[in-house]
């Protein structure tokens, strides 16, 4: 390696191999694992979320929220969220984005509350009557909710 030679660099080109190995990556887990951190080698699973551009990331998203669970009412909620996050640039600075977009995921907990309202059938509890709850035997006995 010379010393102009920036192959650490995000200018070089990706090499998918490591140097004295052919064309193919190394065998051994450490040799690979030490040509990857030492940016010889690049994983072909890997991915930057940063190489994908704001729609297409939102749309990524959505289909995987969908996928997950294409019933739930909180979908829109949690996508509205996202891309709020995503908007605010929460891969900079996470703090600024999560405080603007708070109200996204407090709406979206309270949607999933609900849902779980309405699945299990929870109810407020009430407490048993107080003893004297009529003014007297025959006064009519009034529910009010």
């Amino acid at each position: 390696m010379t010393s102009g030679d920036d192959s650490h660099g995000d200018s070089g080109p990706q090499v998918t191999h490591v140097p004295g190995f052919g064309a193919g990556k190394p065998d051994e887990a450490w040799k690979r694992s030490l040509a990857r951190n030492s940016g010889f080698y690049k994983y072909p699973h890997e991915f930057s979320e940063k190489d994908l551009s704001e729609a297409e990331l939102n749309d990524k998203f959505e289909r995987l929220i969908k996928a997950d669970d294409p019933k739930s009412a909180c979908t829109p909620l949690q996508l509205e969220e996202f891309r709020c996050l995503n908007k605010n640039g929460y891969h900079t600075d996470p703090e600024y984005a999560s405080t603007k977009c708070v109200k996204w995921y407090h709406e979206w907990l309270q949607c999933k509350w609900d849902e779980e309202k309405l699945k299990f059938g929870y109810n407020y509890m009430e407490g048993r009557p107080q003893r004297k709850h009529k003014a007297y035997i025959a006064a009519p006995n009034y529910q009010y909710s």
